[in-house]
């Protein structure tokens, strides 16, 4: 699984690296393919192939295709999704209407999220992050 919290800065090709704790997430193989797709809250999320088409079976093709609303957000999320190989470095190009989408300029944030990395703005991610009497009142509501 992904965790973490890293700070890489994109250079000036838009590409970003990699932490070798994301590439060895699931063992002593190096993830060397990502799926980069418009994230939410204005991040990118990149998922490895088969986390990435099990989201799309699981979540997005699970959605009722009669509502024009569902099939306005797939298209957006399928559409802008890009297959994308990290170089022998360890870093991945972002897609430029991706960086676009997401504001990345040079400071980026990639957390770790469980199934998918997300790469934010540092910017965008500072201001995004809860305070923290919001985050206590996040352990009252998992009841710990």
């Amino acid at each position: 699984m992904f965790i973490g919290e890293y700070r890489p800065l994109l250079d000036d090709r838009g590409r970003v690296a990699v932490p070798v704790k994301i590439r060895k997430a699931y063992g002593p193989d190096m993830i060397d393919r990502l799926v980069m797709a418009p994230g939410f809250d204005r991040c990118v999320m990149a998922f490895r192939p088969q986390d990435w088409e099990n989201f799309v079976k699981e979540k997005l093709l699970s959605l009722p295709q009669n509502d024009p609303e569902n099939r306005k957000r797939i298209r957006f999320l399928l559409g802008g999704a890009s297959d994308c190989d990290l170089d022998k470095q360890g870093r991945i190009l972002i897609p430029p209407a991706l960086a676009d989408f997401a504001g990345l300029v040079k400071d980026t944030v990639i957390i770790g999220v469980y199934d998918r990395i997300e790469i934010w703005s540092a910017e965008r991610y500072d201001g995004y992050r809860p305070s923290m009497d919001r985050f206590d009142e996040f352990a009252s509501d998992l009841g710990v």
